[in-house]
């Protein structure tokens, strides 16, 4: 099963940088502005290497780039090598949905790469071949793990969870950050007899993608093309493993939004939708008028979750409720899984876009938007590019196992795993 290490972790001389100052989130939720925003702040924040700009005309060089940018920063000391290996334990405090503060603990590791079919590693979600081309040109480059996949294992007894804390040092400010949302993260080495007890106990458990599908699937190609060149230096892949029974987990929504699509008229999406939904409500006007409706449809959960659409032409926003389980009984007897065809992004692909719309959603690559909240949508939606947003509620837990457990996978961006994990703090060079 899981098969775990310590290593020599390469981390900023926090003597010679404020850790504030250069950690940045994960490539794929930077937006340009923020991405411009992060290199004025530091000449050494880590998007430089995990956002590179190519200082040519030549767009590939922007690789290369990075390569060099952490070898400059290791011959200045802005970068240090860890003098032994060790387990660094994460923790992140943040807002949950409902307002309370909560705080999500997990490790960072290397983790020896399987292949899916081993079903030692699960995955939940669908990948493009865009992100996977992208990172792993960058990781040809560097040979450097330059963020963590963030990876879940099953620990109702808390056993690793209490062996972490019994081993956790008091923590050390110099290593606290904050992500772009202000929730603080602090990072701690751990070595010595812990690192034994938690290789033990993680060497029977299956692991889930929560975040990095695109991440772990580059690896696996990167490890079969040194592999072929008769090196084995690329079979580990650094990870922040979480337990998915930390009270401390959150799955966020992740909103859609269409762009370069022809969209009928609201009141033909509608009518369509009535087989299968009820009208729970409908609005008219800004989005300062439907964006609490939307809020709604985001925390609504079980039996009661809602989908949400707006029709930016039409200035109208509806709320729509499942009428019955005759829709879901129709996608499975269309060859889709009951787990699958419950989850509301099932529903929305299939009933929304593809029956409504017209649309094959495994064939919207290059049309479809992603907002990690209402407000980004709301914000998004300013720029009158889109024809469509449709808002939905969060996918439980419990449904993510089960997808994976299945061996089946959700569209992209079905799961939002809030805070996400911060680049910066720490790299794994191969």
């Amino acid at each position: 099963m899981a098969d775990i290490r310590p290593f020599r972790g390469l981390r900023y001389d926090t003597a010679r940088v404020a850790l504030p100052d250069v950690v940045c989130p994960p490539y794929d939720v930077i937006a340009p502005a923020a991405a411009d925003a992060l290199r004025r702040r530091s000449p050494y924040n880590a998007v430089h290497v995990e956002l590179p700009v190519s200082p040519t005309a030549d767009p590939g060089e922007r690789y290369t780039a990075a390569a060099g940018l952490l070898d400059a920063w290791r011959a200045a000391g802005v970068l240090r090598l860890d003098d032994e290996p060790s387990l660094y334990l994460v923790s992140q405090r943040f807002a949950g949905a409902d307002g309370r503060e909560l705080t999500r603990r997990g490790f960072v590791c290397r983790l020896r790469l399987e292949d899916f079919s081993s079903r030692v590693v699960l995955p939940h979600e669908k990948t493009h071949a865009a992100p996977k081309r992208d990172r792993l040109e960058l990781l040809r480059a560097t040979h450097a793990n330059l963020s963590q996949i963030f990876l879940l294992y099953a620990d109702p007894a808390n056993e690793v969870g209490r062996a972490l804390a019994a081993a956790a040092p008091p923590p050390q400010p110099a290593l606290e950050a904050s992500d772009g949302d202000g929730n603080p993260c602090s990072l701690q080495p751990l070595s010595g007899p812990i690192v034994e007890q938690v290789v033990a106990l993680m060497s029977g458990k299956q692991v889930l993608i929560a975040d990095g599908h695109h991440r772990y699937e580059t690896a696996l190609a990167y490890r079969d093309e040194r592999r072929a060149a008769g090196e084995t230096d690329a079979d580990w892949v650094m990870v922040c493993l979480a337990s998915m029974d930390d009270p401390g987990l959150a799955v966020f929504p992740t909103h859609r939004l269409l762009k370069g699509v022809a969209v009928p008229p609201a009141d033909e999406v509608i009518g369509r939708l009535r087989a299968a939904f009820t009208v729970v409500s409908e609005q008219s006007g800004s989005p300062r008028d439907w964006a609490p409706s939307m809020e709604l449809v985001s925390r609504s959960s079980g039996p009661n979750k809602l989908l949400g659409l707006y029709f930016p032409a039409e200035r109208r926003c509806v709320t729509l409720g499942p009428r019955d389980t005759a829709a879901l009984d129709d996608l499975v007897r269309r060859g889709l899984s009951p787990v699958r065809a419950r989850l509301s992004v099932t529903l929305l692909a299939e009933l929304v876009f593809r029956d409504a719309l017209g649309l094959d959603p495994e064939h919207l690559e290059g049309h479809v938007d992603f907002a990690k909240s209402v407000d980004d949508a709301v914000a998004d939606l300013d720029s009158g590019d889109y024809g469509l947003a449709a808002f939905l509620p969060a996918t439980p837990m419990a449904d993510v196992q089960a997808m994976a457990e299945l061996g089946e996978a959700m569209p992209q961006k079905s799961t939002y795993f809030y805070p996400k994990l911060l680049t910066g703090l720490l790299f794994d060079l191969h």
